[in-house]
């Protein structure tokens, strides 16, 4: 928050400034007897999620959500999952500044995730999804994806190291592939360090 004296403008204050204060202005508005505390934790919440966005793709955001006002008047604020849906839309989020990403591939999911030959795309499955497998069958289709992927990276690196040709497809597939596996590589090694730090 911007304090006395202060010029400097926090990133909440910011996503206030260009998003929730122009949609206060044409209407938008909490139901009746909705505590004030509540409210203002509501739209602190939103106004983090949505920090990452720059000034042109938040005010994209407020002429898409000008319109999606709930209620019979159309008034009351959209759902949290709403804004976040469009925001996507407007400008994906980084999947490194996702709350949750850097705790899941640091722990012991990580760790599990590079020994069984998957973390690649446990990693694809959160750029995808932006959450990790949830149940038995994503996990499985995770895990089948990775095996193949392992397969195709190790063949074809091989085929490389011979000097054997390898056409254009399959060495962009192997680019981006190798590029995913250094950038999950790397939030595993961080969570490790971290926890022996700990």
């Amino acid at each position: 928050m911007r304090t006395e004296g202060e010029g400097s403008e926090t990133k909440r204050d910011r996503v206030r400034r260009v998003l929730l204060e122009p949609l206060e202005a044409i209407g938008f508005r909490f139901q009746r007897g909705t505590d004030p505390d509540e409210a203002r934790k509501r739209l602190d919440r939103l106004a983090d999620d949505l920090a990452y966005m720059s000034d042109e793709n938040l005010r994209r955001l407020f002429e898409a959500m000008r319109t999606k006002g709930e209620g019979k008047a159309r008034d009351f604020w959209p759902t949290h999952a709403g804004f976040v849906a469009l925001a996507q839309i407007a400008q994906p989020r980084p999947l490194e500044e996702m709350p949750g990403l850097a705790s899941w591939f640091g722990s012991e999911a990580g760790r599990h995730a590079l020994a069984e030959g998957r973390l690649v795309e446990e990693y694809r499955w959160w750029l995808a999804k932006h959450r990790p497998p949830l149940n038995a069958q994503e996990r499985r289709i995770v895990a089948d994806r990775g095996g193949a992927g392992q397969s195709r990276a190790a063949r074809l690196k091989e085929r490389l190291g011979l000097g054997l040709p390898v056409d254009a497809v399959d060495r962009e597939w192997l680019l981006a592939w190798q590029a995913h596996e250094a950038a999950a590589r790397e939030l595993v090694r961080l969570g490790m360090e971290k926890g022996n730090a700990a």
